[in-house]
């Protein structure tokens, strides 16, 4: 038997072990009563494991989504397995007076798999079937030197509210690295963003293959949300994306790189309480040139197709509507709704003299969850969901889909929100022509059968977050 050695582990298992000593050094430090900031420790966290089969040929199919995107509009019951422990420290302890100072540090480390289960990750040590990236890492402090002003710096989930059944961050998902202030119903921030390999940051300034010259996307974020009475309100957005040119003189005295581009977004967000638990949001945004990221929930950092031939996203343009509603009947009966569009436009291409190609794509999703809580420690969920996508050139591709989620709630409660969930589930999906032709799916993908129409999927996960 082989032993592996320090050289020989693969990086993906020092990240497993990375990840399981952050957690491990959080639980010992919340129990150490005798450590200073012990008391001032917070930890919380996001997290699903499951699996999942084919019922029809007993493939593993775990976390490849029937859905036409790729994303969770749809339906997210397909979701891999997922943890994120959120540790907070407040260096300055806080108090249940909400006038008094605080300063809190933040970090967010994040594992998923691409394939696989967690366990057979960590046993198999030779594959790279998991990820961990470091999601939030940043500094918030409030109500030091002004009365009612917080400030935050570093990297950090900068967003609002999401339709978790469809697991979509909308209208201001603004994650990234920056920093930010607010004060009373305003809030301001400024985020960076580039990559390391895509050609809108990126440039081969002689031909060799390495992406040697560089540069970063800067987005002002102004954001105004006024409360009124009975809980209800109104959010303004408006954001400003700079790309600065970035350009190299040759030997020859030429120039070669990026041109600069731009792209402004704007928003508006209705938000209703309807008591109970029960609410009723609105919104809709639309974002420009290079700012016009939409498709399949994507935020506005992605622009939409390719650039011009000078680089640019002049004709680029992404439109999202998000309808979303959550109902309860009393305490017997819940219903979670949602519909939202996406419409993007651009990338214009001379494909021949005088001849101009527009691109353009429209996708959506409407779907419902409702939940009939049997019991404090049983509830019986059921979802459906239709979706679509249809591409400038060819049909519209849909699915419908329909499934039921027997569920165990150990933590006795009516809610829609109360976890962890124990739940067994069953989908089975409906793809029309287009849909089955054009594999859009990743579960059809796993196939390649252009005459399958009917998916089956069944699966056990367990879901919590505290």
């Amino acid at each position: 038997m082989t032993v592996a050695t320090t050289s020989t582990l693969p990086r993906a298992s020092w990240r497993v072990c990375l990840m399981l000593c952050v957690i491990a050094l959080s639980s010992v430090s919340t129990a150490a009563h005798a450590s200073l900031l012990a008391d001032r420790l917070e930890v919380s966290m996001y997290g699903r494991v499951g699996t999942a089969w084919d019922l029809t040929s007993g493939r593993y199919v775990n976390g490849s989504r029937m859905n036409l995107t790729g994303s969770a509009i749809g339906g997210r019951l397909e979701e891999g397995d997922y943890l994120e422990p959120t540790i907070k420290l407040h260096l300055l302890e806080r108090t249940t007076d909400p006038t008094q100072p605080y300063v809190d540090f933040v970090l967010t480390p994040s594992m998923f798999m691409k394939a696989g289960l967690f366990a057979g990750v960590i046993s198999d040590r030779f594959t790279d079937a998991l990820d961990i990236e470091l999601f939030q890492a940043y500094m918030e402090s409030g109500n030091i030197g002004i009365q009612g002003l917080r400030v935050w710096g570093g990297a950090r989930f900068y967003r609002g509210t999401d339709v978790h059944i469809a697991d979509t961050f909308y209208f201001n998902n603004l994650a990234g690295q920056g920093g930010g202030l607010a004060y009373g119903d305003w809030d301001l921030a400024i985020i960076m963003n580039t990559t390391t390999n895509s050609a809108q940051y990126n440039y081969d300034t002689d031909g060799d293959n390495v992406l040697d010259l560089r540069r970063q996307r800067t987005v002002f974020v102004a954001q105004y949300a006024h409360k009124f009475e009975a809980g209800h309100s109104l959010h303004g957005l408006a954001e400003l994306h700079l790309l600065p040119q970035t350009k190299r003189t040759m030997g020859d005295g030429s120039q070669v790189g990026l041109n600069d581009d731009y792209g402004w977004v704007v928003g508006v967000k209705g938000h209703l309480d309807l008591g109970n638990g029960s609410f009723n949001d609105t919104s809709i945004r639309y974002g420009t040139r290079a700012s016009s990221g939409s498709r399949a929930g994507a935020q506005t950092f992605d622009s939409f197709g390719v650039p011009n031939a000078q680089g640019r996203y002049d004709e680029a343009a992404g439109l999202q509507f998000v309808e979303h509603f959550l109902y309860n009947f009393g305490s017997l009966f819940s219903l979670n709704a949602y519909g939202m569009v996406h419409y993007n436009t651009g990338r214009a291409l001379n494909v021949g003299a005088g001849t101009r190609v527009e691109d353009s794509i429209l996708d959506f999703g409407v779907g419902a969850r409702g939940a009939y809580y049997v019991h404090q420690h049983f509830h019986l969920l059921a979802e459906a969901h239709y979706s679509g996508l249809k591409p400038h050139v060819g049909d519209l591709a849909t699915v419908t889909k329909v499934s039921i989620m027997p569920t165990f709630i150990p933590i006795a409660g009516n809610s829609l929100w109360n976890r962890p969930h124990f739940r067994l589930f069953y989908t089975v999906a409906f793809y029309n022509d287009a849909a089955a032709k054009g594999l859009y799916s990743p579960f059809q993908q796993l196939y390649k059968d252009v005459n399958k129409t009917v998916g089956h999927y069944a699966g056990a996960r367990v879901e919590w977050w505290f």
